[in-house]
């Protein structure tokens, strides 16, 4: 199967969390990508990808637009969340989940949750113009 792309442009909305994960993942369902606990876990990073961008465009005085594009191929989904806010400090600080003191923080594991559950590296492209996220997972 050629690869075929479904692009989102959503409002700094934190209910368009909702829209961007079934649209993705019925997108993947519907192609026969991802099924059962692959499926689940492509909701879980396009929900926390899209929360965090949401977030980011809130900091700003007039919020942008957040994109989520899926490319589906016959065994891969590649995912990129961009946002408009500040963008991320550099390099990127990713909290360890092993030290006991993060379960007392709220908030903080979306970066995290996406690495474990990849296929791929997690990759942050940061600016001032805002923040893109990329990632891929496989069956």
């Amino acid at each position: 199967m050629p690869e075929a792309f479904v692009e989102l442009d959503l409002p700094s909305r934190l209910d368009m969390v909702t829209v961007a994960r079934i649209v993705v993942a019925a997108a993947a369902s519907c192609l026969d990508v991802l099924d059962g606990e692959r499926l689940d876990d492509l909701r879980w990073v396009t929900s926390e990808a899209t929360t965090n961008a949401i977030q980011a465009n809130l900091l700003t005085d007039r919020p942008g637009r957040v994109r989520v594009r899926i490319g589906l191929t016959e065994d891969l989904v590649r995912i990129s969340v961009s946002d408009e806010g500040p963008g991320m400090s550099d390099p990127v600080v990713i909290p360890e989940m092993s030290d006991p003191d993060r379960l007392q923080l709220e908030g903080g594991f979306g970066i995290p949750l996406m690495q474990l559950l990849s296929s791929s590296d997690v990759v942050f492209e940061t600016t001032s113009a805002g923040t893109t996220v990329r990632m891929e997972l496989e069956q």
